[in-house]
């Protein structure tokens, strides 16, 4: 009972945070303001950044569930609460951090938190009852895992990387690449549809960000929206290991 009331109360905690820091104000701006400030063709439009809700509803979806079993093996165990409280703190710090323009340090409390909810997330076995609380950690470990690509790209522009002279939109393709190989990695090995569900989101949102001022980023962007799709419904799952 105790592991709960205290991963509820962290959770408002960084819900309150985090919704201060993108939307309104923290050191006098917000996080969107900052990310706005360079034209990074990796940063999807606005309203991606919304899914933070659907995040957090998710997280206490989950929470909800623990409730329900308070009573039995697969309650929360003191190791999933600790790493979890960890990773909400980690995000506090990275929002701090970047709000401060500490950049570096904001994208290493980033990369430790993603390091982290990896660690939870494979603290659920791949067997269909556990399926309802794997679901809000991989919804949060591929949004946190975009995050955590944005912010680097954002590192790299700002410190003026000269991208071994490729284009800013051919390195927008490439990463764009990568990210789909992460999602469509986590879809096959791990039976995960929720992950690359975020990357889709944030795709669509990257191509309507560019538009037709970059095509080249647009159309790869919805190119590789429909990979994941396909993956998704193409790539079947292991009856041996979602038992």
């Amino acid at each position: 009972m105790s592991r709960l009331i205290a991963i509820t109360i962290f959770l408002i905690v960084t819900i309150f945070f985090t919704i201060n820091a993108f939307w309104l104000q923290l050191a006098g701006h917000s996080t969107l303001e900052i990310i706005n400030r360079l034209p990074i063709l990796f940063a999807p439009a606005s309203f991606v950044y919304f899914i933070w809700f659907i995040v957090f509803i998710f997280l206490f979806l989950w929470i909800k569930n623990y409730w329900t079993l308070r009573q039995s093996e697969k309650f929360i165990s003191t190791l999933q609460t600790s790493i979890f409280i960890f990773i909400l703190i980690l995000q506090i710090a990275s929002l701090f951090s970047w709000h401060h323009e500490h950049f570096i340090q904001s994208i290493i409390f980033l990369g430790i938190q993603l390091i982290s909810l990896f660690a939870l997330y494979l603290t659920y076995p791949l067997k269909m009852e556990m399926l309802k609380l794997r679901i809000p950690i991989a919804i949060y470990f591929s949004w946190t895992t975009f995050l955590f690509i944005l912010h680097f790209c954002y590192i790299l522009v700002h410190t003026g990387w000269n991208g071994f002279g490729l284009s800013n939109a051919l390195w927008a393709v490439i990463i764009m690449t990568i990210g789909t190989a992460i999602a469509l990695h986590l879809r096959y090995h791990h039976y995960d549809i929720a992950y690359p569900i975020i990357f889709i989101w944030c795709y669509i949102g990257i191509a309507i960000a560019n538009g037709f001022d970059e095509l080249l980023v647009t159309t790869a962007a919805l190119f590789l929206t429909g990979v994941l799709m396909a993956g998704i419904f193409l790539m079947k799952k292991n009856p041996a290991r979602l038992n």
